[in-house]
């Protein structure tokens, strides 16, 4: 499958845009300080320290994402530790599209394709209702006025971030591939771990 330009800014726009439209644009590489993350129209929630993952990451998964009517699939290269979290984005052949990283006091994404204005603490944010641990998630959403639950299943584990009674997102975690379902902003990605 072949790029281009405009469908990577796209394909971007429909990974990383979630709730971008209701923040100010700034660059992310250069922002001294990490952004909060609006997990509703009117709860923000601030990244959680690295040191919260659950269990050491260093896996490539496939992305398929699901935004509205569109879908959209890439590589993703995870690094995940008590250091911090390392994102690569590569296309079907393997080319690097970007690069996130966060050290628990900054958030830096890097590429030469997509806009500089994107802000990644929204992929980060579902990575840690993801990855974190889940007493941990708990604590930070409930200090925001929100609920995080996690049930535990025959297949794996289900989190959920809920408002209230409404369910705002929905992480279904299995041993090989992890779902993302944001129902409030509308989109979902699910990352399956690729055989070594």
């Amino acid at each position: 499958m072949i790029f281009r330009k405009e469908s990577l800014i796209s394909l971007l726009i429909l990974f990383l845009g979630f709730t971008f439209y209701s923040c100010a644009s700034t660059n992310v590489s250069t922002r001294p300080k990490i952004n909060p993350v609006y997990v509703t129209n009117t709860n923000k929630i601030y990244l959680l320290p690295t040191q919260e993952i659950q269990e050491k990451q260093d896996c490539l998964q496939l992305l398929n994402g699901v935004f509205g009517d569109k879908n959209f699939t890439l590589m993703m290269y995870f690094q995940g530790d008590e250091n911090g979290i390392f994102i690569t984005l590569l296309n079907d052949f393997g080319t690097d599209m970007g690069n996130l990283s966060y050290d628990g006091e900054e958030v830096v994404f890097n590429s030469a394709v997509f806009p500089e204005n994107l802000k990644a603490e929204y992929i980060l944010l579902d990575i840690q209702n993801a990855y974190y641990k889940n007493q941990s998630l708990q604590n930070a959403y409930e200090q925001v006025g929100l609920t995080f639950e996690e049930e535990k299943t025959e297949e794996g584990i289900i989190r959920r971030v809920k408002n209230g009674k409404k369910i705002v997102e929905e992480i279904t975690i299995n041993l090989n591939s992890i779902k993302i379902n944001n129902y409030l902003r509308g989109y979902q990605y699910n990352l399956t771990k690729a055989e070594e």
